[in-house]
């Protein structure tokens, strides 16, 4: 169905009011030449302190999804075993990867987010969006499989949760899996859609296919520069000042828009990477261009009062080989967890901490200048 051109102004609109949130995400998927995926994201938070751990939930764990007014939704037994990332000890989760390698990450899309309603006698095949992170890891291992199970479920809203988490939760949803296959779930007006994430690339606000369209305007973009004398107007030089001036124009700004277009062009200008230690690095190297310098992203309640918006933590996510890494504001040391070796035949759930101690871990690399 063709949209007006009053939509699609009235969503720019709301692209431009939305640069700045309490919450701000970046996502992307590496390939490597072996065919090893590799997923990559950073997780911004300003509102509050999340106090964030890493979680493992085992196998054959039993849920039951909290609906609004006490209610209860659907039951349901993992499949499979997880690690995950949750916020003030909450057994919600914005981030995980799954013993298959299936990964899955919540990114903020506010002001667009309606989940679908609760409709009376379907309460055994409605979730609520806080648990999806959780139902998608321990259930599914391929994006197909996902794709096919969704349209049966109605994911919903949940109030309570949201008062006890201090924010709402208007998310939507990336999942990768061994195979390399990607896919965007957002609740749009009540309504599901799925979108292949064949570019491999998610941020916030606006929907994905709006961040599509808008890649158009920056087709010019190219990471090869003009040689010398190239721009040559009547004797006077105007070869480029140095490197990079092919992506002169791409957006240095933090808004969703803004960081949607710098990851396109971060990866997919990425060299060869031969397998995934090679693409893990290179990961790591472009997720530092979505860090938030504490203090240079803030968002005003008040003239005298802004909330800071701060990189919390980063994941990425070597899913051919089932390893799961991560830093933290904190420490930036990268720190993983190997999912082949870990026991998800327990029957508690295990909860760490991102950081043993919240401070810099520096090796002190004075003594080896000691004789």
């Amino acid at each position: 169905m063709k949209k007006p051109l009053v939509f699609f102004l009235g969503i720019a609109f709301l692209a431009s009011a939305l640069t700045v949130s309490a919450e701000a995400c970046t996502s992307f998927i590496l390939k490597a030449e072996d065919n090893s995926p590799v997923y990559g994201r950073t997780c911004e938070w300003g509102v509050f302190d999340l106090k964030s751990n890493l979680v493992l939930v085992p196998r054959n764990f039993l849920n039951t999804s909290n609906l609004d007014n006490g209610k209860q939704g659907m039951s349901w037994k993992s499949k499979y075993g997880f690690v995950a990332i949750n916020a003030l000890d909450l057994s919600y989760y914005l981030d995980g990867m799954n013993e298959t390698g299936l990964t899955v990450g919540g990114l903020y899309m506010p002001g667009f987010t309606e989940y679908q309603t609760i409709e009376e006698g379907k309460e055994s095949s409605t979730l609520n969006a806080a648990e999806l992170i959780s139902y998608i890891l321990g259930e599914f291992g391929t994006v197909d499989e996902v794709k096919a199970a969704l349209p049966n479920l109605r994911v919903v809203d949940n109030k309570d949760i949201a008062k006890a988490f201090g924010a709402p939760t208007p998310l939507h949803f990336v999942v990768t899996d061994n195979a390399g296959d990607s896919i965007v779930i957002e609740y749009v007006d009540g309504k599901l859609n799925i979108y292949d994430n064949t570019i491999g690339v998610m941020t916030n606000s606006p929907p994905y296919y709006w961040h599509l369209l808008n890649l158009r305007n920056y087709t010019n973009l190219t990471p090869l520069a003009p040689g010398p004398g190239t721009y040559t107007v009547d004797g006077v030089n105007f070869t480029p000042f140095g490197m990079g001036a092919g992506m002169t124009g791409l957006p240095g700004d933090y808004s969703g828009p803004s960081r949607f277009v710098r990851a396109f062009f971060y990866t997919h200008t990425s060299l060869p990477m031969a397998d995934a230690d090679v693409a893990i690095n290179q990961a790591s190297r472009i997720l530092d261009n979505f860090n938030y310098p504490k203090g240079f992203v803030r968002e005003e309640q008040a003239p005298d009062k802004h909330v800071l918006n701060l990189t919390a933590w980063t994941v990425i996510g070597d899913i051919k080989n089932k390893r799961y890494y991560w830093w933290t504001e904190y420490n930036r040391q990268m720190r993983m967890v190997d999912l082949g070796k870990l026991n998800f035949d327990g029957a508690k759930v295990i909860a760490i901490p991102l950081d043993k101690t919240r401070s810099q871990n520096i090796d002190d690399r004075t003594g080896d200048f000691q004789n």
